[in-house]
């Protein structure tokens, strides 16, 4: 039998399209919720947070999860909303505007 693990094989690696996608269908949190929230994140720590939220959320369907997710990576500071993670994305002053706004920048 062919089984496929998501588990670290030792060197540190950091989360793929790919990996945040197969993440995506085996726990039906949004996927766009993944890849925002572990952006530059290391797979250990993505594997970590996902289980939790999961295993004290049993009773709750994936779209919530896909919140409380969202939430601790706001609490926790994580992917996106890691202080300084927009730094050095000047794209227009409007856009850099609207991120010193929403306090991003």
């Amino acid at each position: 039998m062919d089984t496929k693990s998501l588990a670290q094989d030792g060197r540190s690696r950091f989360v793929d399209p790919e990996f945040c996608r197969e993440l995506s269908e085996l726990t039906g949190i949004e996927l766009g919720t993944l890849s925002s929230v572990f952006a530059g994140e290391r797979r250990n720590i993505v594997l970590d947070a996902v289980k939790t939220v999961v295993a004290e959320n049993l009773d709750k369907v994936p779209e919530a999860w896909t919140e409380i997710l969202r939430e601790r990576a706001k609490a926790e500071g994580l992917g996106e909303y890691r202080p300084g993670y927009w730094d050095g994305y000047e794209l227009t002053w409007e856009h850099n505007e609207h991120l010193r706004r929403v306090g991003r920048l």
